[in-house]
Parts: structure tokens; sequence; C-alpha cells
């Protein structure tokens, strides 16, 4: 019987042990993203703002280089609209969804609510992919992986690179 308890009492002394032990060690820092000062820093001052006019012209060109064929313009407020596309393509078909957002000076980032919502709007055309170009930019947190529909995401920085890769004047 003695070696018996004493089993049992060495098994609760050694879990008790490990418990402790590894509860000592830290847990594993979160992700770190670069804060949108990061992409403002690298921002060319030279060029002027974008406009939702920018946006447009950049949303017509992806859409011509990806045989996107727009079905309906979807105006959400003021400073966004959405657009809905489909693909000509047999490949890749389906339909696509196109945010545009114009960044205020009262709101010059693209919080996680806004991207939480236009992932409910892809989802609610049944689409499977969307692209949001702001002319601001994003918060940290957008940056974190979301389920749901892949979203690309196009800031100031990236918008003004796109449109000089694709020819789109400024």
């Amino acid at each position: 019987m003695f070696s018996i308890l004493a089993i049992a009492f060495g098994a609760i002394f050694l879990g008790m042990l490990l418990s402790v032990f590894i509860t000592k060690n830290s847990p594993p820092q979160p992700i770190q993203f670069a804060p949108p000062e990061d992409d403002e820093a690298r921002d060319p001052k030279a060029v002027r703002a974008l406009s939702l006019n920018d946006l447009y012209r950049l949303g017509e060109k992806i859409c011509e280089k990806n045989d996107l064929v727009l079905k309906t313009t979807i105006p959400i407020d003021e400073t966004e609209v959405y657009w809905v596309a489909e693909s000509k393509n047999e490949l890749f078909w389906g339909s696509y969804v196109l945010g545009f957002h114009q960044a205020t000076p009262e709101n010059p980032y693209v919080s996680m609510a806004t991207i939480l919502e236009f992932k409910d709007f892809i989802k609610s055309v049944t689409s499977a992919k969307g692209l949001y170009l702001t002319t601001g930019y994003y918060t940290k947190d957008v940056y974190q992986p979301l389920e749901g529909p892949k979203v690309n995401l196009y800031n100031r920085l990236k918008i003004i690179e796109e449109m000089k890769e694709l020819g789109v004047s400024l």
C-alpha cells in the first residue's frame, strides 16, 4: 500500500514540477507588423494627394489587364465605392470586388472594421477575391491573417508604384 501511495504522490509532485517549468517559459511574442508610419516614411512627398478618380483609373487598368468586365458600381458613402466585376477568362472565372477608399484628414487610416465590412460584402456577392485600394494607409491590425475571402490591400505607396508600372499618369 505504501508503494502505491508513494508512486501516486511522486506522479503528482512531478506533474506540479512540470507545470511550473512550463509556465515559467514566456509565451511566444506576437508578430509585429509594420506600422503605417513605416510606409508613410517612404511616401514620395513630391507626388500630389490621390483622389478617388485616380483609384478609378487604376481600377480600370487592373480590370483591363486581368480581363475583368465591370458589372456594377455601388457607392457606400462619399469616400467609399465598390465595383463588382466578372472575369472573361475561363480559367479564373468568377466575380471580383474592387473597393475604393478616399482617406480624409479625420480618418487618414483604413481600420480593421472597414476591411471586415468589405469582406462581408465580398461574401454577399458570392465572390472569392477582392482588391481594396485606398489613398491613405491601413492600421497595423489590418495586416494580420484573417479568415474569409482573400483581399489584396493597396495603400498610397503601392498605388503610386502600380500606376507607374501600368503607365497611368498621376
